[in-house]
């Protein structure tokens, strides 16, 4: 009786510290590879389009790379897939392949702007149809010592940014480089299921409809996870 009842307490004390935030990640992990697939949706909230250049026959009276004041984008939805593994000698890191699109068009505006000639003018910009597609490839860190349930994880990674749009009803497509940082977590719903939830930050600079600058966005996201050990 008093072995069972130490036996007991020693697996009560065992599941307090797996559930304990400052102690767990001192317990050890089991060594086993994992590879994931996820999809997930969310809303983005993209910062001024800045440091922007354009060159238009009609805007200012027709202008080469003129230099303008930051550019208005709208937020809106997005949607991505993602892939990934942890290693099994290490199952803290990760990498991952990520691929989601957004459409953070350009507000119709007016824009100020000077040419190299000293020139200043003003106009009324249109709305500009654009969409971003990333391809990002990030290495990943995460907490699996923090319990086998709730597991947040980091990273950052390269990413190319092709961004499409029309003028004139001529579409026209460009690719940059960028990169981007993600933060957030997981929740085991079974062996095999998990939801997730994340932040994203990018940055890079575009080229679309003659318009030339840094990009940057914040994105929330949330999405259903599959992962085979």
């Amino acid at each position: 009786m008093c072995r069972q009842g130490r036996t007991s307490r020693i697996l009560i004390l065992r599941l307090f510290l797996a559930c304990s935030v400052t102690v767990s990640s001192f317990l050890p992990t089991s060594a086993q590879a994992e590879w994931y697939v996820g999809a997930y949706g969310g809303i983005t909230n993209p910062g001024a389009f800045s440091n922007t250049t354009l060159t238009s026959a009609t805007l200012g009276g027709g202008v080469t790379d003129a230099r303008i004041n930051d550019l208005e984008l709208k937020s809106g939805l997005m949607g991505g897939v993602k892939a990934g593994y942890f290693f099994d000698a290490r199952p803290w890191l990760g990498l991952e392949g990520d691929v989601y699109t957004l459409k953070p068009e350009v507000k119709q505006q007016v824009i100020v702007g000077g040419t190299s000639s000293r020139a200043v003018f003003a106009d009324n910009l249109p709305a500009i149809p654009l969409r971003l597609t990333v391809v990002a490839f990030n290495i990943v860190i995460r907490s699996p010592a923090m319990g086998e349930i709730f597991q947040p994880y980091g990273g950052m990674g390269y990413g190319l940014f092709l961004a499409t749009s029309s003028k004139d009803r001529v579409s026209n497509a460009h690719i940059s480089p960028g990169f981007q940082l993600v933060a957030g977590a997981r929740i085991l719903l079974t062996p095999r299921w998990a939801l997730f939830g994340e932040f994203k930050f990018n940055r890079a600079t575009i080229r679309f409809s003659d318009i030339r600058g840094n990009y940057d966005s914040q994105i929330f996201a949330a999405g259903v996870m599959l992962q085979f050990k």
